[in-house]
């Protein structure tokens, strides 16, 4: 999954974790089955957590080399 594909489906604009938590929390329990959501959109939303949290862990690591440097 393309980053910019993970903002769109948790409608984000920036890599804020807090932001990245927040869109990912509602629209999991929005699209919980048992309560008539789609199984394929909440592992969509799954998808794009983790690749956006990839995305941050990375640009966290670039910010702490750079700091050291």
């Amino acid at each position: 999954m393309t980053l910019e594909e993970a903002k769109q489906i948790l409608n984000v604009d920036k890599l804020e974790k807090d932001a990245i938590k927040a869109s990912y929390e509602h629209l999991f329990k929005a699209n919980d089955k048992s309560k008539g959501g789609s199984f394929y959109i909440q592992s969509k939303v799954v998808r794009a957590k983790e690749r956006l949290d990839q995305e941050v862990s990375q640009e966290t690591s670039k910010t702490a080399k750079e700091s050291t440097s």
